[in-house]
């Protein structure tokens, strides 16, 4: 397996490569998802590390994309018309003196549609987020050249134990290609130093946050449907917001409605530049994040729970999909069964009622959090 050529640079042991690296992505900010922010912050870490990295990704009205940005002529989905053009974008590449990085499901998609008419790359990455493996198995011609391919790759990045569970079930021999590594909080909505939350006292006014797309898979619902049963002394001092795209208008719609019910005061703030996240995710007391199973998608990892630790946040989620690898249960933050409702309704009153238990999850998210570093997975993907 040949990966980057591996060079010296004095006291910081910088990698650098002759070889270039595309990293090849159809969701990139300013588009709101995880696995934007990871192909982004990968792409940053390879360029300090002095790599001679590019991404290929979808169009956007963002002015000033940098001269390593390379715009394919679509938005970016994973239907077909968005598959052709990339296709003929990429054979304008010299992809056989080349590491190509597929580091989401639209690129991957694409590539296994129709990568086999592409030469094969120097090298071949894949990143699995967590849903490709089911929504690739559904059909049986585009599982079959899915594992084809996987069995091709050199090296496939996982997130999270689930996900490589997950792959292996899939594929039991690709073990020993498999990068097993957490993602890590975006840079763009870390705290400011100096970093010293305040943690409120029980009787306090206090603000639960949930940050994440507005869609069923989300559990925005859930969490509301928890706060309804919650006891009223607890409810009058809460505020529950909601930061995020809209995904789904019907569901939006039946969340700001059912909200009008729950009993607190509920806010939906819409999808926030990353300084109004990084002032939001500061002003909140809690975190909520209560994703729910789904047949064709799944939670496989959650930057969201580590930039709300980042910021010293208590985190309250489902025990579903590689969330556990992201938040601690009872070091971090409390998880609960999707199945078993009362258990998260027990969990919110236990982070409202007892404000030792916050700070003792909310301080240890902070040192959860500084020891995932976006750098570290840059250097193992393309260097070793």
């Amino acid at each position: 397996m040949i990966f980057a050529e591996k060079q010296n640079f004095g006291k910081d042991d910088v990698m650098a490569t002759a070889l270039p690296i595309y990293l090849f992505t159809m969701e990139y900010p300013p588009m709101r998802g995880g696995a934007g922010v990871y192909c982004e912050e990968v792409a940053y870490s390879a360029r300090n590390l002095d790599l001679n990295l590019k991404v290929i990704g979808p169009r956007s009205n963002t002015q000033n994309k940098p001269e390593s940005y390379l715009m394919l002529p679509v938005k970016g989905s994973q239907n077909w018309t968005c598959s052709l053009k990339a296709y003929s974008f990429l054979k304008q590449i010299d992809l056989s003196s080349s590491i190509l990085h597929l580091a989401e499901p639209g690129a991957l998609r694409t590539w296994i549609r129709l990568g086999w008419r592409l030469p094969k790359p120097r090298n071949l990455l894949i990143t699995l987020h967590g849903s490709e493996i089911p929504k690739f198995s559904q059909n049986p011609i585009e599982k079959k050249l899915f594992i084809k391919l996987l069995c091709k790759t050199d090296k496939i990045h996982l997130l999270s134990g689930h996900n490589q569970n997950a792959l292996l079930r899939l594929c039991p021999n690709l073990n020993n290609k498999v990068l097993l590594q957490a993602g890590a909080p975006a840079r763009k909505v870390l705290p400011k130093e100096p970093f010293n939350k305040v943690y409120k006292q029980s009787g306090e006014r206090l603000i639960l946050l949930c940050v994440a797309r507005i869609h069923p898979r989300k559990g925005q619902l859930e969490l509301l449907q928890a706060l309804k049963k919650i006891p009223e002394v607890l409810k009058s001092s809460l505020t529950c917001k909601f930061a995020g795209p809209v995904s789904k208008r019907p569901y939006a719609k039946k969340l700001s409605e059912f909200g009008k019910s729950v009993g607190c005061k509920v806010e939906f703030l819409g999808d926030l530049a990353d300084n109004q996240l990084r002032d939001i995710y500061k002003s909140a007391d809690l975190f909520a994040l209560t994703s729910i199973p789904s047949k064709n998608s799944v939670e496989g990892f959650g930057v969201v729970y580590l930039e709300a630790s980042a910021h010293g946040l208590p985190i309250l989620a489902h025990r579903i999909g590689g969330v556990e690898d992201a938040v601690l249960q009872n070091k971090t933050g409390l998880l609960a069964d999707p199945d078993k409702p009362n258990e998260l309704i027990e969990n919110l009153i236990n982070l409202l009622e007892d404000a030792k238990l916050r700070k003792s999850l909310g301080q240890a998210g902070v040192q959860w959090a500084a020891e995932h570093d976006w750098g570290e997975i840059a250097k193992r993907l393309y260097t070793t």
